[in-house]
């Protein structure tokens, strides 16, 4: 079933516990082009390698 309009992504820290006081360890990249089903589509150690992915992500066609 094709997705109506372009992919949309955000990216959000991985933390060892839900604590947000706690500190980052990670990063995910969320599709959250289905706001009712959203994936986690990659995972990165850096902010900025997970914004490049997500800008990535966001361009791919599928």
């Amino acid at each position: 079933m094709p997705k109506s309009g372009p992919k949309q992504a955000r990216v959000e820290p991985i933390r060892e516990a839900e604590d947000p006081n706690l500190p980052v360890v990670g990063w995910n990249v969320i599709d959250e082009t289905d706001p009712q089903n959203e994936i986690a589509v990659s995972e990165h150690e850096t902010e900025a390698e997970a914004i490049r992915a997500a800008e990535e992500y966001e361009q791919h066609e599928e």
